[in-house]
């Protein structure tokens, strides 16, 4: 009977605990299975936007006229704005409207590129064409300030070139060719006709 009595007494402490602790322990399974699935969903989620930006975006480098590029472009930018295919879109943009003269449009995408790209090259390109863009439009302080931003050594010989044309627009020639012979100096990839036909349009051909 004492041992009989012993398994009882152990059964009621059981239970007595449970009723304590059992709904900490059932909160604790259910919270783990929350935070499974929802790491589950949100992955998947991920995943999803991933291929649909990217799908959009492939659509947007085949469409066949500027409405229809416009139209992906605009979808990915409100849709998809935390993917890096919204600012390459955005950058697209700003080429069709540069390309028509549409400074003041091309600037704007390019600005929304540069806020919203998480990926810091796409950051760096967008605030390259931003500069570039700036020149286009005449201000020229901005774009100074653009450039005296920390960049990549890759950046290096864009970043000159288009300081060379900031002084060409200020009339600084002798600071335009320095500018423009360090451009070429430290182009990694050799591609120096352009920029070489700057100097020459400077006089001071190198």
């Amino acid at each position: 009977m004492t041992d009989y009595k012993t398994d009882e007494e152990k059964a009621e402490e059981l239970k007595a605990w449970w009723k304590e602790n059992g709904k900490y322990i059932i909160a604790g399974v259910a919270l783990a299975i929350i935070i499974l699935f929802g790491r589950e969903y949100w992955q998947k989620r991920e995943a999803d936007r991933a291929n649909n930006s990217s799908n959009l975006y492939y659509q947007l480098q085949n469409a066949a006229d500027e409405t229809a590029k416009t139209s992906f472009a605009l979808t990915l930018k409100d849709d998809y704005a935390s993917t890096p295919y919204a600012a390459l879109a955005a950058m697209d943009l700003a080429k069709q409207y540069a390309e028509a003269g549409e400074y003041d449009k091309a600037a704007a995408e390019l600005r929304w590129a540069v806020d919203k790209a998480k990926d810091s090259e796409l950051t760096d390109v967008a605030t390259l064409r931003l500069a570039r863009v700036l020149v286009a439009q005449n201000q020229l302080d901005e774009a100074e300030k653009l450039l005296n931003r920390s960049l990549p050594k890759a950046y290096a010989s864009l970043q000159e070139e288009i300081r060379g044309d900031i002084y060409v627009a200020r009339q600084q020639t002798d600071k335009a060719q320095q500018a423009y012979e360090r451009a070429i100096e430290t182009n990694q990839a050799g591609a120096t006709d352009l920029i070489r036909l700057k100097l020459d349009n400077l006089g001071k051909g190198v």
